[in-house]
């Protein structure tokens, strides 16, 4: 292939070989569809793609065109094994119990990751190979790169591009947030940053730290973990999963700069990816169910007609799933509003709310237990959910306004720079009534500057042109 400066495309047409792309995703269906939006779009663009990645997945994988690889061990099987016993955190605890896990899984990463790149080049033994790594299964690259003996045929680490579609992983000197609520100040003296950063370190996340560094010693990785941080980590106090954000030769933030926070000590190889934009999800024997016709018919009518409803969609994502900390409040408090159409989608084939609610389903409401989220988000006047970045880059992409309350994952940090985005109302994290998801809801639809707000967002996240930028970092490594 020949890159086209003037077009910005590859055009095939020199007939040499390209490396072999090796994608990776941790096995969660937030972290895995992005990465198969990419998979898909280099595919097209005629890349030979390996990818590895959760056995649940291979089915969706493979209908990319790309070759599958499973991953061995407790990072295919984590869901099953390590969920049940430790689970996530909320609060406080978000960072540390993730983390905890991001250590359970470092020696099947390195496993997984090592055997799949013998695998590709017992296959293709004149190939180079390029890795496009999710962040959250990186610990293997990490390894590599502070020592982790490499896989026979190899007698140097692969370049690899990082895909990050959580909040940064990135402990700054201009704005720590830890991952809890705390709002970007540009006034706060660094000082206190540092302070801070310390402290988490030898209380908070001390526990994620040295398990880390344990971890990597059973791999037999003994190189210190600030050397990926450089001067950078003789500054502040990093935490044990920036390894993940520090290790690659390029990593992308999939979303538009005004969505992050401006800071100014990035590593060296981070950069915006851009927010990636709404999927083809329809398929060709894709059926609309009956539903949905009440969805369409109201789209159709003029904005300004009294008999057009305003279209409110909730989910809370695949894996925070308790419906009672937003789903339900947001049914509740809407509920009889004639001018409110609510469509609750709860993420969970075969899920229903029977039992659920303390009596019927209100009128206004329709419940469905798996549903495409672009199909309603773009018939949608507000989203409401707990944060989870997949919907959050969609709200972006279709330019909808979003009511946030989330106080697992990274749900909390993505609460905050929604607001701070300005298209946004965060109520934070504590449990929230159905009167004040009702009180979000009517600020969002009462407000035209949340709109705006977000069709700016759209514009921007459009120009930046997400794929193309992955594409054009990608071979930048070649």
């Amino acid at each position: 292939m020949a890159y086209d400066t003037l077009t910005r495309k590859l055009a095939p047409n020199s007939g040499s070989k390209d490396p072999i792309i090796l994608v990776q995703s941790f096995s969660l269906s937030g972290h895995t569809i992005p990465l198969l939006q990419i998979t898909q779009y280099l595919i097209q663009r005629g890349y030979d793609i390996y990818y590895l990645g959760g056995t649940q997945f291979r089915q969706a994988i493979e209908a990319t065109g790309a070759k599958f690889i499973p991953f061995v061990g407790l990072c295919d099987t984590w869901a099953d094994e390590w969920m049940p016993k430790y689970g996530f955190g909320s609060g406080l605890d978000v960072v540390p119990s993730i983390s905890r896990l991001l250590v359970a899984v470092v020696p099947s990463t390195l496993d997984s990751l090592r055997r799949a790149l013998s695998l590709i080049r017992d296959r293709e033994p004149d190939r180079e190979v390029v890795i496009v790594s999710e962040i959250a299964v990186s610990t293997g690259v990490a390894a590599f790169r502070l020592g982790a003996a490499l896989p026979d045929g190899y007698s140097k680490m692969p370049k690899s591009l990082g895909i990050n579609i959580v909040p940064p992983l990135w402990t700054s000197l201009d704005h720590n947030d830890l991952w809890v609520d705390i709002p970007y100040d540009p006034n706060r003296d660094r000082k206190l940053n540092v302070l801070m950063a310390k402290l988490a370190r030898e209380g908070l996340h001390k526990e994620s730290w040295e398990g880390m560094k344990y971890a990597l010693e059973l791999c037999s990785v003994f190189k210190p973990m600030e050397s990926l941080f450089g001067d950078h980590g003789k500054m502040i106090d990093h935490r044990a999963w920036d390894i993940t954000f520090a290790c690659h030769d390029k990593i992308l933030q999939m979303c538009i700069p005004s969505l992050e926070y401006p800071i100014s000590d990035w590593p060296a190889n981070f950069a915006f990816g851009g927010t990636l934009p709404p999927k083809a999800w329809r398929t060709p024997n894709f059926v609309f169910p009956d539903w949905f016709a009440q969805v369409r018919e109201n789209s159709a009518k003029d904005v300004i007609s009294s008999s057009r409803r305003k279209i409110v969609a909730v989910a809370q994502g695949t894996l925070a799933i308790d419906w009672d900390n937003v789903l339900i409040p947001t049914i509740q408090g809407l509920a009889g509003r004639e001018g409110v159409l609510v469509v609750a989608i709860l993420c969970v084939k075969g899920a229903t709310l029977e039992g659920r609610l303390p009596g019927p389903l209100p009128s206004n409401a329709i419940v469905v237990d798996y549903f495409p989220y672009d199909a309603v988000i773009e018939h949608a006047d507000v989203f409401v959910s707990n944060g989870s970045y997949g919907v959050f880059s969609h709200c972006v992409a279709h330019g909808v306004p979003m009511v946030l309350s989330g106080h697992t994952e990274d749900k909390i940090a993505l609460g905050m720079r929604g607001e701070y985005a300005g298209f946004a109302v965060n109520l934070g994290t504590e449990q929230q009534s159905p009167e004040a998801f009702a009180k979000g809801v009517d600020t969002i639809l009462s407000d035209p500057k949340f709109k705006t707000r977000a069709m700016q967002l759209r514009a921007e996240a459009e120009e930046f042109d997400a794929l193309g930028t992955v594409e054009r970092e990608l071979r930048a490594l070649f």
